[in-house]
């Protein structure tokens, strides 16, 4: 759950807030210039000041009735700042920090701003990780003083809306799997449904391509596939004819290899393409309508029908991304070798 924190929080958000600053850089800095950062910083004093400030709104993130974040943003007039932005270490692979940046983009959304900037320190390779994940580049970079100690930021920017809807397409039967709700089985701790769910920071739009009732995403758009027994491209197909928005994403480096003239970005992994880890224009619904409805129902039919990019997976690691973040999971064999514990397939 998001809120707003209140002038009778200063204390407690203090609190946390240098506990969770200290966690994070004690180790590559000194004790005095902690202690003296803390101190000027993370004092019950200094947070009264920043919540009373009227240009400042703090958001606070709690699970189970208990803070487990705080962000500070700061509205300078053209843009908003996130100034501070601090989840408990404890919380963050289970997508807490996605969900604390979704509410400070909804924020910067109602304040009428068109982008959301920040710093980060340029040593802090988790956090900048984070945020190239969801959409932010470095426009420059500020000194950042840390006690006696000058240090250097980066300053991160993107804009608040990439002209995206997000498609999970999550309708298939998973027959060869015994009908296992696939975006339920769980990889590195966390279902698949939810690493999916962390990418609507990218879009203005996300649609839940299903009829499963054991799936539920919050904010999501369930809807139907158009036409019927048409498989993964049926599921595609539907969610171009549904989205708001110019381009439908599945993977965020796909962004950047949208171009005037291509109609689809798609990986491809040992001369196979990966098109469920793809970014089409919305504009294609019709065609692959047409094509569809008739015999051109593989992806295969569909994208050699458009004016398609393939890109090579290698470039998944400059984002930071595993090869493992392209792998289907068809058989009882991949579930065996990529999921953290096979459930039982429905009888």
């Amino acid at each position: 759950m998001i809120r707003r924190a209140g002038l009778a929080e200063a204390t407690s958000l203090a609190a946390l807030g240098a506990r969770l600053f200290e966690e994070a850089f004690a180790a590559e800095n000194t004790p005095g210039d902690m202690a003296r950062y803390l101190a000027e910083h993370f004092t019950p004093e200094a947070m009264r000041a920043v919540l009373a400030d009227r240009a400042s709104t703090v958001l606070v993130l709690e699970e189970g009735g208990t803070p487990a974040g705080w962000a500070h943003l700061v509205d300078d007039g053209s843009a908003l700042e996130i100034r501070r932005f601090y989840v408990d270490e404890r919380r963050q692979g289970g997508g807490a920090a996605a969900t604390l940046l979704s509410a400070a983009l909804a924020e910067a959304r109602s304040a009428g701003k068109e982008r959301l900037w920040l710093a980060v320190w340029e040593h802090n390779r988790r956090a900048r990780a984070f945020y190239a994940k969801h959409g932010f580049r470095k426009v420059g970079s500020k000194p950042f003083r840390l006690g006696s100690d000058v240090q250097t930021d980066e300053v991160l920017s993107r804009p608040l809306s990439f002209g995206l809807t997000l498609a999970i397409v999550a309708g298939g039967q998973a027959r060869r799997l015994g009908g296992v709700a696939k975006p339920l089985l769980r990889v590195g701790g966390k279902p698949i449904l939810d690493r999916l769910l962390e990418l609507r920071t990218l879009c203005d739009q996300v649609l839940l391509v299903s009829a499963d009732p054991r799936l539920v995403a919050p904010d999501a758009q369930r809807i139907p596939d158009v036409l019927e027994d048409r498989g993964a491209p049926g599921g595609v197909h539907a969610a171009l004819l549904a989205a708001a928005q110019p381009w439908v994403l599945a993977v965020a480096p796909l962004l950047e290899a949208r171009a005037e003239g291509v109609e689809a970005v798609a990986y491809e992994v040992d001369g196979r393409l990966e098109p469920l880890a793809a970014v089409y224009r919305a504009s294609l619904g019709p065609r692959w309508g047409e094509l569809l409805a008739g015999e051109g129902r593989s992806f295969r039919a569909l994208w050699e029908r458009c004016a398609g990019r393939r890109l090579d997976a290698r470039l998944l690691a400059d984002a930071g991304l595993p090869a493992r973040t392209l792998r289907s999971l068809n058989t009882g064999e991949d579930v065996a070798t990529w999921v953290d514990a096979p459930p039982r397939p429905s009888p």
